[in-house]
């Protein structure tokens, strides 16, 4: 009988403690957030456990939690994390439903763990759950938003939740409708700059801004055919002295995509001194992709050394096959064949550029030597030298699938060096050669096309490429490219 009526005390506490939650983000909870976001994950619990002696309750150790959680299953990308960490999920939420129901940040911290799984999950192809996660974190959030309307960080939640919602390819829409869904990219656009905007001013709110930053260099990149938005965030990312990992990867991810190859490089050889509680390896292919660009044969050994580290699955295929690439640029095709080989043994991927590497490996793909070059000096920002290698190819000598992206590289240089006719005409011989093809040269051509003539606020012909792109089924990156058209698509529709 005591046995028994001691566990019913010891019960009665745990219910207790859990409905007696509260909200308190002090300084302590402030700086252990701040610290999780720099993956110093022993500072933070050190942080965190002061914060527990000074009150047992407090909501917020969970929602940090969670997010030390989310990051090592994001970063680490290893099925073992994620299956530890997965457990936790049910006792943070429960945590974070005891708040009351008059505190702000209840939906919203709930919500925010709902996203963060549901972005795990989506790593190791848990789409029905993860898409579950996603249509809770929209009613919280929408509820949130209708009960708080005042709330600043509301923003931070519905601002990425829109742009993700934006992105859905059409061929998935029926899941918005069916969960009664909506949302577009430039709604998130908005919002995020909006509570940038609000951060900037308001010391309360100036915490949340390297996470906003961070989405915003996502939407930026990937979301937005205008490069003058990539550079906004830049400079943001500029003023931040302190190169956190996520700050780091950010801003040289930014820099790559504008073509500032050599800043890139630099701000990546920084990634060394960073003191991090689990290692970011992605920074090690970020560096090499920038040494790529240059031609520098140096990259193979920072491909190597991610590929041989990192023990999740995205890019160590295409780092494998950017080895492979690096011996084709120096003329040894016997060398590209057998390093291509080993792109192989990743037979299950999940993004573009290793669907494309293993692609390229089982059907043993020889790229035209000088076609290469021009591709790694374009997306290095080196636009008169990838111009020069392009000129020095005779067409008539190519095969067909070489000659449809000589014309698309054409168009790509044109394009950059704001060459628009010529751009506009080598974007559309891509087409007429490549639409019926395999390869994503058409489908990309057609995008960049829409890209250019929305930019001219030719709205009408920008549809139309667009759409034109979404009617093309190429082998390989038809989901980015897709989703780029309809966001396209999607941005017009609000015009």
């Amino acid at each position: 009988m005591k046995k028994h009526l001691l566990l019913l005390i010891l019960f009665n506490i745990q219910i207790i403690s859990v409905l007696a939650s509260e909200w308190n983000f002090d300084s302590k909870c402030q700086m252990a957030y701040q610290a999780t976001l720099n993956l110093q994950f022993e500072k933070a619990n050190e942080l965190l456990n002061k914060t527990r002696l000074e009150s047992s309750n407090n909501a917020c150790v969970a929602l940090i939690e969670n997010y030390q959680d989310f990051l090592q299953i994001f970063i680490l990308e290893e099925e073992s994390v994620f299956k530890a960490k997965e457990p936790n999920r049910k006792t943070r939420l429960k945590q974070l439903e005891a708040l009351p129901d008059d505190e702000p940040f209840k939906n919203w911290s709930l919500a925010v763990v709902h996203l963060q799984w549901a972005f795990s999950r989506l790593k190791f192809n848990e789409y029905y759950t993860a898409a579950f996660e996603i249509r809770k974190a929209y009613f919280l959030l929408k509820e949130n938003q209708k009960q708080f309307p005042e709330f600043a960080p509301n923003l931070l939640g519905t601002g990425l939740l829109n742009a993700i919602l934006g992105t859905v390819p059409p061929e998935y829409n029926w899941i918005l409708n069916l969960a009664s869904m909506e949302g577009s990219i430039q709604q998130g656009r908005r919002q995020l700059w909006q509570l940038a905007a609000l951060a900037g001013e308001d010391e309360n709110l100036a915490i949340w801004l390297p996470e906003i930053l961070f989405y915003l260099s996502f939407i930026e990149i990937n979301l937005n055919a205008d490069p003058l938005a990539s550079q906004l965030v830049l400079e943001e990312l500029d003023k931040i002295e302190n190169k956190t990992p996520l700050i780091l990867y950010a801003e040289a991810n930014l820099l790559m995509r504008s073509a500032k190859n050599e800043d890139a490089r630099l701000l990546l050889e920084l990634r060394d001194k960073l003191e991090t509680d689990i290692p970011f390896y992605y920074l090690d292919y970020l560096y090499a992709e920038t040494l790529s660009r240059e031609l520098n044969q140096n990259a193979i050994l920072y491909y190597r050394k991610y590929e041989s580290r990192f023990k999740g699955l995205n890019y160590k295929a295409d780092a494998l096959r950017k080895i492979a690439w690096m011996d084709l640029i120096r003329g040894d095709t016997s060398d590209y064949l057998q390093d291509l080989m080993a792109v192989t043994k990743y037979s299950k991927v999940q993004v573009d550029a290793d669907k494309q590497a293993v692609y390229d490996a089982e059907n043993q793909i020889i790229y035209h030597p000088a076609l290469l070059r021009s591709r790694l000096l374009f997306d290095g920002g080196f636009l008169i030298e990838s111009g020069a290698v392009l000129d020095s190819i005779l067409p008539s000598g190519l095969q067909e699938n070489d000659l449809i992206e000589y014309h698309y590289r054409q168009g790509r240089v044109a394009d950059r060096l704001h060459q628009t006719d010529k751009a506009i005409q080598q974007y559309n011989q891509t087409i007429l050669l490549g639409e019926r093809m395999p390869f994503y040269y058409a489908a990309n051509a057609a995008l960049k096309l829409g890209e250019l003539y929305e930019l001219q606020n030719n709205f009408d012909l920008a549809v139309e490429a667009y759409k034109k792109c979404l009617r093309m089924k190429p082998d390989n990156y038809r989901v980015s490219i897709h989703q780029k058209a309809k966001a396209g698509l999607n941005r017009l529709q609000k015009k």
